[in-house]
């Protein structure tokens, strides 16, 4: 290396710890300076000397933490977070039976959202439209202006790959229609995932499985879907139809599934076969039945609860993860549904894998996909690129390590 050459590659390594420094206030938002260098994995020194950038070029902003009842005197806890004005970000959950959005500053802070019912065969075309006038009410009534957009990102069913499309020509096609009609709307970057997976990403971020790495996320609703965050990282698998618990089969003699396979789990425990056992229409008037001690109620979460659990306990003994959370409208099912699944769970999991496994229900409700399809967008998007590099490193800023050269390998050479 050249004497001339070392400033720029300091510069890049700085530019490379920023990132670092954003990504992880992206992902997990507002965190303290200790959390920080925990996750970012920096030295104090670096750390403090790319923190000071930051906040002197308006990139991130400083808040005071919630003292807490059990504070007690000492010098308050700050949290560091991006700059709530740097941008907007839309979250969307184009669903089977409901529309959701949710917009929110790259804080993390959600400023307007709202969601509006439909048939299951709405026509992705009219699916896209109720999104769009959604967004217009919701802004319109919270006087929210997005001239400051960043990126959309949206929930769909069905599997998506990781790079946002699919193998198929039909599903490749649907991503195309929603992108395209939302990039011709909004002009902006459009992240498409699979919107259980997002809701997965955002119990993991901010919901009941929040500060765990690994997390078995399963929505139960008029399908059964599932989610994986292995690692702190969403997975979605070669296709895009990893965490399709649904449709793991439960008997192979059982009925036959739209999917092709016998005997899948979301043939046995879906409202729709709920409300068919309970010879009834509306959901809340089988929870009320529950409440009130229903026998032919309460058989069917038995039952659907100890067959959800076989299925987990095969997803544990594989992932081994830290946390369950359990989602969708079944979940409003609470004890009744989880006594049962957890019952399966110690018979069936491996030891060690169940010994220190939590098992919870979701707490973010219909938000959970609109919130994932948020934390879509400011994962993958640069959104605070704009900022003006350091023209030059400071003394604090470490060397090179090899970490560094791994990851910014190409930007060194």
């Amino acid at each position: 290396m050249t004497p001339e050459s070392q400033p720029n590659v300091l510069r890049l390594v700085r530019e490379g710890h920023e990132e670092r420094v954003l990504a992880a206030l992206r992902s997990h938002g507002a965190l303290s300076r200790s959390e920080l260098g925990r996750r970012t994995n920096l030295s104090r020194a670096t750390l403090s000397s790319i923190v000071r950038h930051l906040l002197s070029q308006g990139a991130i902003v400083e808040m005071a933490a919630d003292p807490g009842p059990d504070r007690g005197r000492g010098r308050p806890v700050t949290l560091l977070t991006l700059n709530p004005a740097g941008g907007l970000v839309v979250g969307m959950d184009l669903g089977h039976r409901r529309i959701q959005v949710a917009v929110a500053n790259v804080a993390h802070e959600i400023v307007a959202s709202g969601s509006k019912d439909c048939a299951e065969r709405t026509p992705w075309t009219r699916r896209v439209e109720i999104a769009l006038e959604l967004v217009d009410s919701v802004t319109a009534q919270s006087s929210v202006s997005l001239t400051a957009l960043k990126g959309v990102g949206v929930g769909i069913v069905g599997p998506v790959s990781e790079t946002g499309s699919h193998r198929h020509p039909q599903r490749a096609s649907r991503i195309d229609l929603i992108r395209k009609r939302l990039v011709d709307r909004f002009g902006v970057p459009v992240h498409v995932d699979n919107n259980t997976r997002l809701a997965a990403l955002a119990e993991a971020i901010w919901g009941a499985g929040a500060g765990v790495p690994n997390v078995l996320y399963l929505h139960l609703s008029y399908g059964v879907g599932g989610g994986l965050v292995v690692n702190g990282h969403l997975f979605s698998g070669a296709d895009g139809g990893a965490g399709e618990l649904g449709h793991v089969s439960v008997d192979p003699e059982g009925p036959r599934c739209h999917c092709g396979g016998r005997g899948c789990l979301e043939r046995y425990v879906s409202i729709a076969t709920l409300l068919e056992r309970c010879h009834t229409r509306q959901f809340d008037q089988v929870l009320a039945q529950l409440a009130a001690g229903d026998r032919q109620v309460g058989e069917f979460f038995d039952e659907a609860g100890w067959r959800i659990g076989r299925v987990l306990a095969a997803a544990c003994n594989v992932v081994n993860p830290e946390a369950i959370v359990v989602g969708g409208e079944l979940a409003a099912a609470g004890d009744q549904l989880l006594r049962p699944v957890r019952a399966a769970i110690k018979e069936f999991a491996h030891r060690q894998v169940r010994r220190r496994l939590l098992i919870h229900t979701a707490t973010l409700g219909q938000e959970a996909a609109p919130r994932g399809g948020i934390a879509l967008v400011l994962r993958r998007s640069a959104l605070l690129a704009g900022y003006p590099p350091t023209a030059d490193a400071d003394d604090e800023t470490s060397q090179p390590t090899e970490t560094d050269r791994a990851i910014h390998g190409r930007r060194l050479r």
